[in-house]
């Protein structure tokens, strides 16, 4: 048997027993014997391999991949772009690794549960994203914690109804890729470990924007030796790929299709047909020194929420020299938690947490509603719009 068929034997095998759990842990007798009937799963698990074989060998290995076979081959997709909902009301909200689940921003009434592709499952501390139709999502899954992070993909109705099952359409780019253009912290081009990622080949997927027309995706990915953003292009599946040693906190789609970054301290931009690299700083300014992470908005201003002893504020930063911040909303702590800001796909409207009451606010007009989003059954609960 040759190393590549052993491979995709073992893979396809790990898929179709990953949801299959192990089995208890047998009575033994003092004598050390087993009692008979001990090993079900055993022959269940030898079926399920001989299955596979035959399967693979038959004709699975033949074109690679079929609607059971849950392997992800980067290609091109015929991608419509959408357009912005006038009033985005749909959010994805993801807890754990439980399946993700579409809800009602105004009431935070469950409308349906997404179900990922086959043979996978949603991340622990996942990532999400909205296109700016109010009707796409994207979300990270897995084959498992420690293995590549890979972008899937679901369509929702008007009323919150996934399609189907999501659709695997992205994966982070390879470790090999981001270190490539991390710039060197040493003469020898040897770069100090600094990122948070697990050894593997995979870059970690630390954070996933997706362009508001849904046809481009930004990913903020780590490796041991640094960090860098990535851009995923439906059309063409493929990544451009740009390195820092700086993390990057937040990044926004411009009106142009550019791309808008920001670290604590320094920002920049990034073309539509910028060449992956370095990135390149074009300002700097006095970081917030705030463990939260500013949330950037498209026009380069950050929003942010500062939560002081006697005093908590909705705070937009300004994205230009010499221009003031502005104090959004500003209330007493009370009961309940204060957070956010989670900023919706077109960039006009802000979730945040009022002492544990989620709120929505209209960024252009200061007008500022209840939403059915906080509450104790959310308080571990993210959320995507």
């Amino acid at each position: 048997m040759s190393a590549e068929l052993e491979n995709r034997l073992r893979t396809a095998f790990e898929d179709a027993t990953a949801r299959v759990e192990a089995p208890p842990e047998p009575d033994w007798p003092e004598d050390g014997r087993a009692r008979r009937g001990a090993y079900p799963f055993l022959a269940v698990a030898a079926a399920v391999a001989a299955t596979l074989a035959v399967l693979l060998t038959a004709g699975l290995l033949k074109g690679g991949g079929s609607a059971d076979d849950p392997s992800f081959v980067p290609r091109a997709l015929d991608v419509t772009p959408v357009r912005p909902a006038r009033s985005p009301d749909l959010a994805l909200r993801l807890q754990d690794a439980h399946d993700p689940q579409v809800v009602r921003v105004r009431t935070g009434e469950v409308l349906g549960t997404v179900r990922p592709p086959a043979g996978y499952r949603p991340l622990w501390a996942g990532q999400a994203t909205a296109a700016a139709d109010d009707r796409t999502f994207f979300f990270t899954v897995g084959r498992k914690a420690a293995g590549r992070a890979l972008v899937a993909r679901v369509h929702v109705d008007d009323r919150g109804r996934p399609d189907g099952d999501a659709v695997l359409v992205a994966q982070a780019p390879r470790a090999a890729d981001l270190d490539a253009v991390v710039p060197s912290a040493s003469p020898t081009g040897t770069a100090a470990p600094t990122g948070t990622a697990a050894p593997s080949r995979w870059s970690s997927l630390d954070g996933l924007t997706a362009s508001p027309d849904g046809t481009r995706l930004a990913m903020l990915v780590s490796t041991p030796s640094g960090e860098g953003v990535a851009v995923w292009d439906l059309r063409t599946g493929r990544a451009t790929t740009w390195g820092s040693r700086v993390p990057v906190l937040s990044v926004a789609w411009g009106a142009d299709g550019s791309l808008l970054w920001t670290s604590d301290a320094s920002a920049g931009r990034l073309g539509p047909r910028s060449r992956g690299g370095v990135l390149r700083a074009t300002r700097t300014f006095a970081g917030t020194g705030e463990a939260d992470r500013p949330v950037l908005l498209p026009g380069g201003d950050r929003i942010i929420v500062l939560d002081r002893q006697y005093s908590v504020r909705l705070v937009r930063l300004p994205g230009s020299p010499g221009a003031s911040s502005k104090v959004l909303d500003q209330w007493v702590p009370g009961d309940g938690d204060n957070g956010g800001p989670v900023v919706d796909a077109s960039g006009r409207f802000v979730l945040y947490l009022r002492n544990g009451k989620g709120m929505r606010m209209n960024l252009a007009t200061g007008a500022r509603t209840p939403t059915g989003l906080g509450g104790e059954g959310n308080k571990m609960a993210a959320f995507v719009w």
